[in-house]
């Protein structure tokens, strides 16, 4: 199976995550937090890849939006602000062809 084919079980972890903010507007950190390994996980089988799927590159938009509006909206949630800010960093290292292992956080990047 291609990393970029179709995917159930990233269906799956969208709809526990972002799917569920939106319909229940309930938060759920874990959630996003198994959907973002995942996705690094994605990342790191897709460094040598040209193209990246919708359903991916949909995955971390959506839920980087929906936890950036909820927050908008619920001040006292702005603690997870971060992981919206996390999902975004994920899809720049996806554009670069790298992955979550090559981002540290506090060590600077050599090029």
């Amino acid at each position: 199976m291609n990393a970029n084919d179709f995917d159930l079980e990233l269906q799956e972890l969208e709809r526990l995550s972002t799917v569920k903010l939106l319909a229940l507007d309930r938060l759920d950190p874990l959630a996003f937090v198994s959907l973002k390994q995942y996705l690094c996980g994605k990342a790191e089988l897709l460094r040598k890849e040209y193209v990246v799927s919708k359903q991916i590159l949909g995955a971390i938009r959506g839920a980087a939006s929906a936890i950036r509006n909820h927050v908008e909206f619920t001040p006292n949630e702005s603690e997870h602000l971060s992981l919206a800010n996390e999902f975004e960093m994920l899809l720049d290292l996806m554009i670069r062809g790298e992955g979550c292992s090559d981002r540290q956080s506090g060590v600077p990047r050599v090029l």
